[in-house]
């Protein structure tokens, strides 16, 4: 994000977390509140993401376009591949305003794309909430 920041239309803003890197071109921040967090979702034009449940799920509460980029262990993002198999499965699902991407070689590409459409998918009263998290939960349980 730091890198093509300055080919993006839009203001960005990182949350690092643990990550030792500091970006240079764009405003950052390691953790905040949760509550802040739901405020900057709710706010943003596009969120980009790992392919956590959590983010997921309040991105489709606000409205709010997700890119998924899922971590891998491959790369030592992750203890296995779980997050590159929740992309596969939302893939297949074609849910409205997620945008699942296996590599970020075509990120700033999709966030342009996105920004131009400048529609928030509809809003999700979400029945199957419960299913997915049930999904989730048993798919962890049985690796």
């Amino acid at each position: 994000m730091d890198e093509i920041s300055s080919r993006l239309p839009e203001p960005i803003l990182i949350q690092r977390g643990y990550s030792t890197y500091l970006p240079k071109n764009v405003k950052s921040f390691d953790f905040i509140p949760f509550g802040q967090i739901k405020e900057f979702f709710r706010e943003a034009k596009i969120v980009i993401s790992h392919a956590g449940i959590g983010t997921i799920i309040l991105c489709q509460k606000f409205g709010t376009p997700l890119i998924i980029i899922p971590r891998r262990k491959e790369y030592g993002e992750h203890l296995n591949n779980h997050q590159l198999e929740i992309v596969e499965a939302l893939k297949n699902r074609n849910h409205k305003g997620i945008y699942p991407l296996e590599a970020e070689e075509y990120l700033e590409e999709k966030i342009l794309e996105i920004l131009k459409e400048d529609k928030k998918p509809p809003l999700l009263e979400n029945p199957g909430r419960k299913q997915l998290i049930r999904t989730i939960k048993e798919f962890i349980e049985k690796s």
